[in-house]
């Protein structure tokens, strides 16, 4: 054999392919086939999860005043002849992906900044991006409405058309506060939550 053809056997050998592959190998090769499922599994959830999180919108809280008795106008009475009480309906609009457990709380209306009445406000559980509504009854315990609040007022009604009441809603979840409109359209305000200290 001359020496050119030694060297082509040569490279032909090293061109010629391995022996079969080692048990490492082959397990290497076993465990990159099976993590392809793993791995598309991960990056479905993934996906799915982060799809779920662009349509978590906060809760809302609103209410709507259907009815109200012991408010009499100044010019017929200095004092209110029956108790102020409010009829409410507290809404509760889940926009979260998960359930809510509203909690309960109270109630104040206010007018003018002074406290007109106070009423339960009963746990809310409301499922995912449901709405639950529960009514509210606020009472004074018996105290009238004072001369000047009422004078106060049928002014804000002369001027505005309806005297504007303010609503705080102490629930488990925050404070929130909203305002309504005495003697004006039936309507639901959304209440917004406010910050606030709380020391015992």
């Amino acid at each position: 054999m001359t020496a050119a053809a030694a060297s082509m056997h040569e490279e032909e050998e090293q061109e010629q392919p391995g022996g079969p592959m080692t048990w490492k190998e082959m397990v290497g090769v076993v465990v990159a086939l099976l993590s392809i499922p793993l791995v598309l599994y991960f990056y479905v959830a993934f996906a799915m999860q982060l799809a779920r999180s662009s349509q978590d919108e906060p809760a809302r809280y609103s209410v709507e005043l259907v009815g109200a008795t012991g408010i009499a106008p100044a010019a017929l009475a200095p004092v209110a002849a029956a108790a102020p009480a409010f009829q409410l309906l507290v809404r509760l609009d889940n926009g979260r992906i998960i359930d809510m457990n509203g909690g309960c709380g109270d109630v104040v209306v206010s007018y003018a900044g002074v406290p007109l009445a106070r009423g339960r406000v009963p746990a809310l559980y409301v499922g995912t991006k449901k709405v639950a509504t529960v009514a509210v009854v606020a009472t004074s315990g018996g105290v009238g409405i004072p001369e000047d609040l009422l004078r106060l007022m049928s002014e804000e009604r002369r001027r505005s058309g309806v005297a504007r009441l303010e609503l705080d809603l102490w629930l488990q979840r925050g404070l929130f506060t909203c305002r309504v409109d005495l003697h004006g359209e039936r309507r639901a305000s959304e209440c917004r939550e406010r910050n606030f200290i709380y020391s015992s």
